[in-house]
């Protein structure tokens, strides 16, 4: 009895350690594109992934390419879901003072 309940202890902790790692292997993002010569920016959504920086910075980019939107650069910061919710509604804020047009996409890698 008491192998069994060591050995089911044993299998929890495991399944609860591997869902821990999976999780982590996800970042919260967003992607912004500034288009200063157009006083606009554009944002997509909060998303989950755990893919490369560089291959979602790449992927928006390529987005906004086939629409045919002007930009500057494409960032594509991530943090967890707390931090870039408000990274995203700040610098909605900041822009909106600024004057800048901003422009939510509807768009997740």
């Amino acid at each position: 009895m008491k192998q069994a309940s060591l050995t089911l202890m044993g299998a929890a902790l495991l399944a609860w350690s591997t869902a821990v790692s999976a999780a982590n292997l996800f970042d919260w993002r967003y992607c912004i594109a500034p288009a200063p010569a157009r006083h606009a920016i554009y944002l997509s959504p909060v998303f989950m992934s755990s893919a490369p920086m560089d291959t979602i910075e790449n992927a928006f980019a390529h987005a906004l390419e086939n629409a045919r939107v002007q930009y500057e650069a494409v960032q594509c910061p991530r943090g967890d879901a707390a931090a870039i919710g408000s990274m995203r509604q700040h610098a909605i804020d900041f822009n909106e003072q600024a004057g800048n047009r901003v422009v939510k996409l509807d768009w997740t890698p």
